[in-house]
């Protein structure tokens, strides 16, 4: 794996409804916990962000292999995850993980296909508990070095190792 100064920091809101079909909303695609124990079972789970601008454009920052998650609501940073590939999820064979795509994930990628084609998967090998949970102003953005203060999607930032 390569080694990188960078990770992403991708916000989580379990409070959330989302909307997955027609007459069908959950709050679990925003539940790390319920991610969590998808990938206890298969080995990997999926999450997804929505590009930066709603652009269809390849995921540019390949080296990054560490991230962490935002729970917006407690505005904590409560969890790292190990991060095999992000990619757009037109250009992943969903067949051949469909393991790692949890129930919901795959009802919204099936009624929603054209809108999500371009997001960026993540698929997660392991999930922590950081502690101590963290402030966003604990991480730095890697683009400017400015102190992070939001985070509606995701960001990225310069990786300060924590596990």
């Amino acid at each position: 794996m390569v080694s990188t100064n960078k990770a992403i920091i991708i916000a989580a809101n379990p409070f959330k409804e989302y909307v997955v079909a027609p007459n069908r909303t959950t709050k679990v695609l925003g539940d790390v916990e319920f991610h969590w124990e998808h990938l206890k079972r298969n080995g990997g789970v999926f999450w997804d962000i929505v590009p930066m601008g709603r652009r269809d454009l390849p995921w540019k920052h390949s080296d990054i292999h560490s991230g962490y998650f935002y729970i917006s609501r407690l505005q904590k940073v409560k969890y790292w995850i190990n991060i095999e590939y992000v990619k757009r999820w037109r250009d992943i064979d969903l067949e051949q993980v469909e393991m790692y795509i949890p129930e919901p994930r795959k009802t919204y990628l099936q009624f929603y296909r054209n809108r999500c084609e371009r997001y960026y998967a993540i698929l997660i090998r392991e999930i922590r508990e950081l502690k101590p949970e963290r402030e966003l102003n604990d991480f730095t953005l890697a683009s400017s070095n400015k102190k992070v203060e939001l985070v509606r999607n995701y960001v990225i930032v310069n990786d300060p190792g924590w596990r």
